[in-house]
């Protein structure tokens, strides 16, 4: 093995230095293979490995026809992959769910301190429609993840906004994976929300903290009986 690690490797750790040092941006066309290699002082063997391991990392992408780029920072191979490195989906729910509810809590301060009332009304009215669907017995998923993507946007933090996809989507694929082990959510899920925003648009940080910690204690309390074998459910949202 060479200093430093397989050849690849090194380029690939030379292509992501080449980029910050060039200061390169989503979207920024990198230079062609041959002069790229001749650059970082690589095969252009070793080049092409580096660059599809890098593709699958989601750090460039490749245009057809039309060279390599810069991508846009995303989680999504990270929630790709994470999954198949998981310890059982039922444990990986729990440990997933003790991260996620730490950040949304934690972040209940940076909302009230934004004043983010466009996002806080959006979301009282899809916490609203959520109330209306659990009533009728439908399925209010796509207003859940909504909700929490809406509540967060106006924070303007890309980072914030990949860690919500992160953890909504892989929390999402290991519900899917236990299937119908997964107990229902209670009947005031709706609501739970309601009173986060409420807490909000009152500027109450203590309280915003203390409702969004209530919504999370479904969760909790359907992880805990997934993992203790409860009766079957039909998980409707997270």
């Amino acid at each position: 093995m060479r200093p430093g690690g397989p050849i690849y490797l090194v380029a690939q750790r030379r292509l992501r230095d080449y980029i910050r040092e060039h200061d390169l941006s989503p979207g920024d066309r990198l230079p062609s293979e041959a002069d790229l290699a001749a650059e970082l002082g690589v095969s252009r063997l070793s080049l092409r490995e580096a660059t599809r391991s890098l593709q699958t990392l989601g750090v460039i992408e490749a245009q057809h026809g039309n060279g390599l780029f810069v991508s846009e920072f995303s989680f999504r191979p990270i929630i790709d992959q994470l999954p198949y490195g998981l310890a059982g989906a039922g444990r990986a729910i729990s440990e997933v769910l003790v991260v996620r509810e730490s950040m949304e809590v934690g972040l209940m301060s940076a909302v009230v301190r934004a004043g983010l009332q466009e996002e806080l009304q959006r979301c009282a009215v899809i916490a609203a429609e959520m109330i209306e669907r659990g009533e009728r017995g439908e399925d209010f998923r796509d207003l859940d993840e909504e909700f929490h993507r809406t509540l967060y946007s106006g924070l303007q933090n890309p980072l914030v906004d990949n860690l919500i996809d992160l953890f909504w989507h892989l929390f999402g694929t290991l519900v899917r994976e236990v299937g119908d082990r997964m107990p229902a959510p209670a009947p005031d899920r709706g609501a739970v929300h309601a009173r986060i925003i409420e807490a909000l648009l009152a500027g109450d940080e203590d309280l915003a903290v203390h409702r969004m910690r209530e919504h999370f204690d479904d969760l909790r309390r359907r992880v805990t009986a997934l993992e203790g074998g409860a009766a079957p459910g039909q998980g409707r949202a997270s």
